[in-house]
């Protein structure tokens, strides 16, 4: 298999889509890049605004290996948030795999490597910015999300994506479409991203990692975190994954909730009924195909479920049952 690997730097994402171009034969015009060949379909659409804050959206497939090696820059603390599918992160060829439900935050001022996804179509939002702008409209508040931009050192926490952040991301995406406002439509709801985020940190509704656990239970959990994701039509079987992971059941879910604060099977739950929503919300499909796609057992199952977890019932957020 054919490999491409290019080291640039996370504060500059521009110059790495300016290479881009010129090894695969596309287009950089300082906004948008475009590939289209039997290696790389790729479409960026990406803005720089002031104090080198970047917002951009990605649409990216790959024939061949694509690897980024980040080359961090001491003298400033810049934060990068990914939200969707960004392939895998490695630190000393150890990597880190996560599905495409998640937002990943990181600081900028560690050397890591980033494994874009394979024969895989994925999609991600991604806002880069120097810690000094959060704190220019966090200004006089110590919030939960300001401590955990202001860590010095090497760290990446990891948060699910719900459904009202994920309204923020969709809202962003569908504004590519219209190229007269989309770069005000940008920088806007990266800001009620942010502002969600924070909200939903202060008020202990986001599920974070908490990486207190030995660096091999870790990366197994990742790995595992992927897996039952994989397919909600069936919910996980903690006897067999204890097996195949060589622990007992008890330290399965112990590693597991020290990593997502939940229990396999909670988690599991808790993220079949999202995709839920976001196929109720999202799509035509009827409640009955969504049910049957993703294991419920009828649609007063989904029903039931959907409205306690929620507090309100789909036709809510669809209008009509079908």
């Amino acid at each position: 298999m054919k490999n491409y690997n290019i080291e640039s730097s996370e504060y500059t994402p521009h110059n790495s889509y300016e290479i881009l171009a010129d090894d695969f034969e596309g287009t950089w015009n300082g906004e948008e890049l475009e590939i289209d060949n039997e290696d790389l379909n790729i479409k960026i659409t990406s803005f720089k605004y002031m104090d080198g804050m970047y917002v951009g959206y990605l649409n990216f497939h790959s024939n061949i290996q694509v690897t980024f090696s980040n080359e961090p820059n001491d003298d400033k603390h810049f934060i990068i948030l990914r939200i969707g599918y960004s392939g895998t992160y490695s630190k000393e060829d150890k990597f880190r795999k996560f599905n495409h439900d998640g937002i990943f935050i990181y600081n900028a001022n560690q050397q890591f490597n980033i494994e874009y996804p394979y024969q895989i179509n994925c999609q991600w939002v991604t806002i880069r910015f120097p810690l000094d702008v959060f704190n220019f409209f966090d200004e006089g508040f110590e919030s939960k999300l300001k401590k955990l931009l202001s860590t010095e050192g090497t760290w990446f926490h990891y948060f699910t994506l719900d459904p009202e952040i994920e309204g923020y991301v969709n809202e962003l995406v569908k504004s590519n479409e219209n190229k007269v406002k989309r770069k005000f439509s940008f920088f806007s709801r990266a800001l009620d991203i942010l502002g969600a985020l924070k909200e939903k940190m202060e008020n202990d509704l986001m599920t974070k990692s908490n990486i207190k656990i030995h660096p091999d239970d870790f990366s197994s959990m990742v790995l595992l975190k992927d897996k039952i994701l994989t397919d909600y039509t069936e919910p996980p079987n903690l006897n067999d994954l204890s097996m195949e992971l060589g622990m007992s059941v008890s330290k399965l879910n112990r590693n597991f909730k020290a990593v997502y604060q939940l229990p396999i099977l909670q988690y599991f739950n808790q993220h079949r009924t999202e995709e839920t929503y976001r196929q109720v919300k999202y799509t035509d499909k009827s409640l009955t195909e969504i049910a049957s796609d993703l294991g419920y057992s009828h649609v007063g199952h989904l029903s039931r479920t959907f409205k306690k977890h929620f507090g309100y019932a789909p036709s809510s957020i669809r209008g009509t049952l079908k």
